[in-house]
């Protein structure tokens, strides 16, 4: 007999790697994308001083999933507030605005792997299993969280957290998975309508 829990803990597994491994590949993506646009951003040292490139590529991966990035507040010496700690879409200024969809992608696909794997056949088993992708997507947007935090520069944390790390993978991944499992749901049918009630096919005599 097989055990369900063990079949749970399983596919609770897989969706957590899934979500770190979409995480690493949206990035990955961002970078193929756009690092190019970025290199020349930060060498003109536009975001206020020298910022490394990939760290610079983070901020754009987080916006991409429309979570902004924060400036830091400057004062006055007579701790008057001058300005700063405004929501900046570097997607926007780098005018790539495609990038939007590389997370909606590597979730999706993300989704509809892991619900291939787990071997859904119907659309809500297949949403079920692709929204674990959020176990480790949120867990790989936490930990980004630090390094990604430049001269006051960083992504808004609770943003990044509620939106990238929760509602993104989890609809998506959601998506991905239904959708396999929709597909594997009519190959299935197609399949049975080729054989009668006696589980002969319609051509055997």
């Amino acid at each position: 007999m097989v055990d369900g829990s063990a079949v749970r803990k399983g596919t609770v597994l897989r969706g957590a790697a899934g979500g770190a491994i979409a995480f690493a590949l949206g990035y990955l993506l961002t970078w193929i994308l756009a690092g190019t646009r970025v290199a020349n951003v930060t060498a003109n040292e536009l975001l206020g001083g020298a910022i490394p490139d990939w760290n610079a590529l983070v901020w754009v991966f987080y916006d991409a999933h429309f979570v902004g990035t924060r400036t830091p507040e400057v004062f006055g010496p007579d701790g008057f507030f001058l300005g700063g700690g405004d929501l900046v879409d570097t997607v926007s200024l780098l005018g790539a605005e495609s990038l939007y969809l590389v997370p909606v992608i590597v979730l999706a696909v993300g989704g509809a792997v892991v619900a291939t794997r787990a071997d859904t056949s119907v659309p809500r088993d297949g949403a079920m299993v692709g929204a674990t992708l959020a176990v480790g997507y949120v867990a790989a947007v936490f930990l980004g969280l630090f390094p990604a935090t430049h001269s006051g520069i960083a992504p808004s944390p609770l943003r990044a957290l509620v939106i990238a790390g929760i509602v993104y993978p989890i609809v998506f991944g959601a998506i991905g998975g239904g959708l396999a499992g929709l597909y594997r749901q009519r190959v299935a049918g197609r399949t049975r309508g080729h054989f009668d009630g006696t589980g002969t096919t319609a051509n055997d005599e």
